[in-house]
Parts: C-alpha cells; structure tokens; sequence
C-alpha cells in the first residue's frame, strides 16, 4: 500500500549539530502525518545523517551548496531544482541563509506547489561586511516572493525583516523553537566537567559570531577565584582559543571541554549559562538552561528578550561588551540566592518553549498550506 501522507523536503546549509539543525530532526522525526527527506549542503555530520536513515527519513547531500559561497550559489539552485523536478514534494521547507536563498529559487523553478522558509537568526549584523550584508539582503527580498510562510523564532525578527522589506505582514508566523523540557528538568550532574563550581559554561559551536572573544576578555578582567568556565562544543576556532587561553594565563579558569553529548548533564553541573554572540535567533541552548533552572548572561539580539527577561530570570547585555559582561558575572556568581530565584523564574518561563508546541505550529503552518494553497 503506497504512503498518501504529503511529502515535504527539507532543506539546511549545514547538517551538524547545532540548533538550527536540532528543530530540523525534531520535525522530520516529530511530525508522523507526513513524509520527510532531509537536503543538506557539504558540510554533515555522518552521526546526523545516520540518526535520520535509522529512523526511516531519506537524505540527500548537495556538495555544492556551501558556506557563504556565491561561486558555487548558481549551480546549486540549478542541482536542488533538478533534484525536485525528479521528486512530487508537496512542499519544500528551506533552513538558514544560504539553503534558505538556494532552496527557494530551486523550488520556484521547480515548480513546487508550497514553500517554507525558517529564519533561525538575522544574518545582517555589525560584525559582518557591508556588502556581504546588501547581498544577503538583496537574495532575501527576491526569495521572500517565492515564499508563501516565513517562520521566525521570535517576533521582533518578523518585525526586523518586515522592516528591511522583506516579505509582506501575512507571511510571518511566529513559531518558538522548542525543547524537550524533562529532559533537561530530571538531568543528574556531569562528574567529569574540569574546574569547580560556581561554574560558568558556554554551550555552542566554536565559530565566528558567537563571542568568545567578549567572554575571554571579561573573564581576564575578573577574579579568577571560585570561578570556572566551560566552553562546550566544537568548531574551527577550537585551537585559537586555546593559544587564547594560554596567552591570557587562564588555563586554570577557562576549559575546552570538545563536544559532547550530555548537555542536560552539563547544564545540570552549572551555575549560569553566558551566551555573548552576536547574531542569534531564539537559541534553544538559552531554553535548555532555563528548564535546568540556570540563569542566563545573554546579548539583547534578536529573539533573546523574548526568552531572557532582564532582571528576572537573567540579564541582557549590549554586544561586544565584555565589561557589562563581566558585571553581571560577578553579580551572579556573588550571590547564590539569587542565582537560585533567577533559575526558578527561569524554568517557569521555558514551559512556553516545548517540543510539542514548537510541532503544533509546524504542523498548523503546513495543514494551512495544503488546505488552501497560496
């Protein structure tokens, strides 16, 4: 008996093991009224790749869609298209900047009845350059009219992109990025994490935008007793925070503890979650320590102020400023009552942030597609 449920692709830049990918996996393995296959461009984890073939999910790699990579953007469109011409989608669901643009010029040409694009975080920031940004801006405006949903993780970043053009008002749907919340809620504490408590842990990829720099130059500023900080995750700036580190003399504070797999254990060892990045969407990572009843130190971007409220349940920050930064820090890691009544806010306020509600709206977004298309 063939399968009549609708068939939808997805479509990511990258397929490692950040956020953007986990809402990925959370829908093609969370949805069961639909088929899902699952495109990404060349950079893959085999594990990710591996964890959706066991659970019934296709894959499909496309070697030419690549990091901020213009050369290879038009022969991308031109392969994903093909690619959809050979496949009955019923809808194509793009992720992030640059699959994102690929994607929906593919699926245009391809003539695809329905079209989703996810906006995990705003890519026009300070840090980048300014004909970088015009590009993007440019690319998003084109493919906002090949869109028929644009999902945000935040409404301020509906509100940002409405604001640069980008798309019309009944476009945008707000859909929170959720997470599994007991699982994080019932977590036992990692033995194994360097360093002692109260413990400060950064939880994301090694890479450009992220701020490690801020946090480096703000832990160099503070005391160094009674603290620690655990930098969790992997990535291409791994050896250059170390020599960083060395370079600073805090190779007794400051930690690389590689990727790792346990984060509700991790999370469940610590003591305040910092996340100084400078681009951003609704980071699941801030959601995770709220459900473990951390407070959180984050910049005031994108969808952050909707999950961190200030003086409640964390602080917000300017970015690229590690004096307030290191401010707050020693606010915190001085007084641990309050550390404790910001956690305790904290993991009430993330219960607006499940899975299961994150699924809902999916579901909703792609039910209304296919009951009244375009």
């Amino acid at each position: 008996m063939s399968d009549t449920r609708p068939r939808v692709f997805h479509l990511i830049t990258r397929l490692l093991k950040g956020g953007a990918e986990g809402v990925v996996l959370d829908i093609a393995l969370g949805l069961e009224d639909y088929q899902f296959t699952v495109g990404c461009g060349a950079s893959y984890d085999d594990d990710q790749l591996a964890h959706l073939h066991e659970n019934g999910v296709d894959t499909e790699v496309f070697s030419l869609i690549r990091h901020y990579n213009p050369v290879t953007g038009v022969p991308a469109v031109l392969s994903v298209a093909n690619y959809l011409q050979n496949h009955e989608f019923d809808i194509v669901h793009t992720h992030s900047t640059e699959a994102g643009i690929i994607g929906r010029f593919a699926a245009s040409l391809a003539g695809v009845p329905n079209v989703v694009h996810t906006v995990h975080g705003v890519p026009f920031t300070d840090d980048r350059n300014t004909l970088l940004n015009r590009f993007v801006l440019g690319c998003e405006r084109s493919a906002a009219s090949r869109t028929d949903r644009i999902l945000t993780n935040a409404d301020v970043i509906a509100d940002e992109y409405l604001e640069r053009g980008i798309g019309s008002p009944e476009q945008y749907t707000t859909v929170y990025i959720g997470t599994d919340l007991e699982t994080f809620q019932d977590a036992e504490p990692a033995t194994d994490l360097p360093g002692s408590r109260p413990r400060v842990v950064m939880i994301g990829r090694l890479a450009e935008g992220k701020g490690f720099d801020i946090l480096l130059d703000s832990v160099a500023s503070m005391s160094h007793e009674n603290l620690s900080v655990c930098l969790v995750g992997d990535g291409p700036l791994r050896e250059s925070l170390a020599e960083q580190i060395r370079n600073r003399g805090l190779s007794d504070t400051v930690f690389l503890t590689g990727f790792r797999t346990d984060i509700p254990n991790v999370l469940a060892a610590s003591d305040i979650l910092v996340l100084p990045s400078f681009r951003e969407g609704t980071p699941r990572v801030i959601t995770e320590a709220m459900a473990s009843g951390l407070p959180v130190v984050a910049t005031d971007i994108a969808g952050i102020p909707e999950q961190v409220e200030n003086g409640e349940t964390g602080y917000l920050i300017p970015t690229g400023d590690p004096n307030a930064l290191a401010d707050r820090l020693e606010e915190l890691l001085a007084n641990s009552e309050l550390r404790a009544q910001m956690g305790a806010r904290g993991a009430d306020r993330a219960k607006q942030f499940s899975t299961d509600a994150m699924l809902d709206d999916v579901a909703a977004a792609y039910d209304t597609l296919l009951k009244d298309p375009n």
